[in-house]
């Protein structure tokens, strides 16, 4: 499977910045998965998304962009540094490779500069040994919108479409649900892998569905979830990403530090929404949330679920006020509750209801957007 250019962006220049993100968007192998305007925030994004390209500013928090450069090139030697410079002299590109960096950009940066570093960082990315699946997580402002339920299916989608291994993680460390939705008991769950982290055996504490998916169950008891820390599932997240090609995770806001450590990883937020005016009101608030935390706009999809005509809002109403496009929006389909009492999944019992094939339809628009242009098989 050809693997995408992971990029990280670090400028406090919205010229600068808005340049390389149109460039990586016309890239069909290119993807901004984080932003950041000071070392901080470049040191964090690069630890957790282990990006193959990251653009630094010489600028970058009070001229530190050069320091900063070179701390990354020491600990990650593979990783491919640009430096962006307004100073165009010899000497600049000598304290440029000084510190670590492949190449040295000047402004005013041109599009086809960064075009022509994707495509060189590419071959990289295609050869390099290390594996890091798709990390997605699905969330909601509040409980009883149908997270869950489109995080199994969603999951159950991607399996079908042969995209490689699947997991399903259960973010909800204190009532999580998603063994019950699949009609699993679980025989060890998130607490028992944190108790005994080894990349080697992590597999074995995921219960594999029939449906070809394998799921990490919440712990079976409450007190259990105080023994899980966000920067530890943070870490059980990066794991499950050297083992599995995609890893759906049920991110609950009631776990909000949990839900923090997700999108530090994550690759894509899927922000669900039913089409009432509440809901709406709390999803601007997420949106706004993650514009604050730097997280990339591309990189999130609004679905909008349970979508009855009778009752609901107008789609087009509800994405005038959010200000974007719901990637999906998902009728309402009374099958679905009794689906999750019987712990069959709509997807499996009815592959052609209309809800099953918006799911099937979020489940493509997730490996498009996320750069998969080939399956592997399972």
């Amino acid at each position: 499977m050809p693997e995408f250019v992971r990029i990280v962006v670090a400028t406090s220049d919205q010229e600068v910045r808005n340049i390389i993100l149109r460039a990586a968007d016309r890239h069909q192998a290119a993807r901004v998965l984080a932003e950041a305007d000071d070392d901080y925030v470049l040191l964090n994004a690069v630890a957790n998304r282990r990006p193959h390209l990251v653009f630094v500013s010489a600028d970058l928090a009070d001229m530190r962009g050069f320091d900063v450069a070179e701390r990354l090139s020491r600990q990650y030697p593979g990783l491919f540094i640009v430096l962006i410079t307004p100073r165009k002299n010899v000497e600049e590109v000598r304290r440029a490779m000084k510190a670590g960096a492949r190449e040295c950009l000047f402004e005013p940066v041109a599009e086809d500069a960064v075009r022509r570093l994707i495509d060189e960082v590419r071959g990289f990315a295609q050869s390099g040994t290390e594996r890091r699946g798709t990390t997605v997580a699905v969330m909601s402002s509040k409980g009883g919108v149908g997270k869950s339920t489109i995080a199994v299916n969603l999951a159950i989608a991607l399996k079908q479409m042969r995209v490689g291994r699947v997991a399903v993680v259960d973010g909800d460390l204190y009532f999580g649900d998603l063994a019950t939705l699949l009609n699993l008991k679980p025989e060890r769950t998130i607490h028992d892998l944190s108790a005994a982290l080894d990349v080697e055996i992590a597999d074995r504490f995921l219960q594999q569905h029939p449906s070809g998916i394998e799921v990490l169950a919440a712990p079976l008891r409450t007190e259990q979830a105080e023994e899980i820390p966000p920067e530890r599932f943070r870490t059980i997240l990066g794991v499950l990403q050297t083992l599995y090609d995609y890893i759906v995770v049920d991110a609950t806001v009631s776990a909000f530090d949990t839900m923090l450590a997700t999108l530090d990883v994550a690759d894509l937020a899927i922000i669900l929404s039913t089409l009432d005016v509440v809901c709406i009101k709390d999803v601007s608030q997420i949106i706004d949330m993650l514009g604050r935390l730097r997280f990339p706009a591309h990189n999130i999809a609004l679905v909008g679920n349970r979508f009855d005509e009778r009752v609901s809002l107008n789609p087009k109403d509800a994405e005038r006020t959010l200000g974007r496009a719901f990637a999906v929006v998902v009728p309402r389909d009374d099958r679905v509750i009794s689906a999750g009492n019987h712990g069959q999944p709509l997807i499996l019992t009815e592959p052609r209801a209309p809800f099953t094939l918006k799911i099937v339809a979020l489940a493509n628009t997730v490996t498009a957007q996320m750069g998969r242009l080939e399956h592997v098989a399972p």
